[in-house]
């Protein structure tokens, strides 16, 4: 790992060039200088870095990058000078980030000198540092600015390196909305300036954002639903009294997890299954289809399909938590392969009695209509489903490669799935499922 200096070189004011004054930072001074790059030396040590780039055009270079390099002499680390075109083109733009690019390498520890510099080039790089943090996994450890125009007797140098964080707070927004990650965010609350968005920092809402996240992306199917409203919970407290910055995040958070959320449906397994958490999968498998997440989505409509067995037995008398789960195993697979053949073709074997027992409810089914949108023509949606599942499970192996339709096959099961739980809905006999 190298320490790198990388600093901008103007032509400073017309007809002066740069004036001699003295710079702090941190209450400590420096001896007097007209070149804030030999104060930043003196401050952080002489011996501290192992290479330094200046960067200039032809015209800086000319004007100053001689006295600078006498000035920096002192240092153990060569200076080396970085010379740009004066081409402010998208192009010229694009050459100038290519040749800084160049010259950082993989694991550099970076410290950046944005005071002075030709026109827009100290921008283009500070908006770049966030490239080079992603690509090359730099280390930016100072981000430096001599404010002269404040004080021309004493002037301040500001370390702005906590400010570049909000590139990590974008990206971690990105996570958000575009993969239902919330836990980057939280970690992120943890992690940066405690001046940046400090309502977020609390162990509660980092423990709840990240048990959300983990469990939609496990399919723990019948926790999201309570650890949903739990975060959400904690979400509205947190409004409450939060900046405006930190109020649209919790805004996101609870946009993008709120048809998760239902008040009163928690584990299956312990308060039963009702048409609310049927309801509450499919907006599950809509969110993970909506981020890409195929196999997690194509998971989710499996079970559903299976589960809905349960519904027949919560008609049957009160259960218990081990009970259910006992049940959804022994009965939820034999439910799910008569949904997957036509009946012509049903053999239960050694599974008769099983299948005795759940045969009242598919005729159920069919009778108020809920088996129709699972049969298409000769296609039963429930074999088509679960024969994209099993590629997910074998790796696609024994085929070319994984189906290239998954984004539309995903949305065609779901709504078939969708009309389904809409004739389960509007059937008296299933009506009163209903969360309490």
């Amino acid at each position: 790992m190298r320490r790198v200096f990388l600093s901008f070189l103007g032509l400073g004011q017309k007809g002066y060039g740069y004036r001699e004054t003295i710079y702090e930072m941190a209450g400590q001074r420096t001896s007097e200088t007209r070149f804030v790059q030999v104060a930043e030396q003196e401050l952080l040590g002489w011996e501290y870095f192992d290479i330094l780039y200046i960067v200039a055009t032809k015209a800086s270079k000319d004007e100053h990058f001689s006295a600078l390099e006498q000035e920096l002499s002192a240092c153990r680390g060569d200076v080396c000078l970085i010379e740009l075109e004066e081409d402010m083109s998208g192009e010229g733009q694009w050459g100038w980030f290519e040749k800084i690019y160049d010259v950082i390498q993989a694991g550099d520890e970076l410290c950046v000198d944005l005071t002075h510099g030709y026109r827009s080039i100290p921008i283009i790089f500070s908006t770049a540092i966030h490239f080079l943090y992603r690509t090359k996994r730099i280390r930016l450890q100072h981000v430096l600015y001599g404010a002269f125009e404040k004080d021309r007797q004493l002037a301040p140098i500001i370390d702005m390196r906590r400010f570049f964080d909000i590139n990590l707070w974008a990206d971690a927004v990105g996570r958000l909305t575009d993969d239902a990650d919330a836990e980057s965010i939280a970690r992120l609350a943890g992690e940066a300036d405690r001046h940046q968005f400090p309502e977020l920092a609390t162990d509660d809402f980092v423990s709840a954002c990240i048990d959300v996240t983990r469990r939609i992306k496990s399919v723990d199917v019948n926790n999201v639903a309570e650890k949903s409203c739990e975060l959400l919970h904690k979400v509205g407290q947190m409004k409450e009294n939060s900046s405006s910055g930190t109020a649209r995040l919790l805004e996101l958070v609870h946009d993008k997890f709120s048809p998760l959320a239902h008040p009163v449906t928690g584990n299956p397994d312990k308060s039963g299954y009702t048409l609310d958490y049927y309801r509450i999968q499919l907006e599950l498998a809509r969110l993970l289809l909506g981020h890409g997440l195929f196999m997690q989505a194509f998971t989710v409509m499996r079970e559903w399909l299976s589960s809905l067995v349960m519904l027949y037995f919560e008609e049957q008398g009160k259960m218990n938590a081990n009970k259910r789960r006992k049940r959804n195993t022994r009965y939820g697979g034999i439910l799910f392969d008569m949904l997957q053949f036509p009946e012509k073709r049903w053999d239960f074997g050694s599974r008769e009695e099983e299948f005795e027992r759940v045969h009242p409810f598919y005729e159920q089914l069919k009778k108020m209509g809920a088996l129709e949108p699972l049969i298409d023509g000769e296609q039963m949606v429930a074999h088509e489903l679960s024969k994209y599942r099993n590629g997910f499970d074998h790796a696609w192996l024994g085929k070319a490669g994984m189906n290239d339709d998954l984004e539309n096959k995903g949305e065609y099961f779901l709504e078939r799935l969708e009309r389904v739980f809409g004739a389960l809905e509007a059937h008296d006999a299933f009506s009163n499922r209903r969360a309490r």
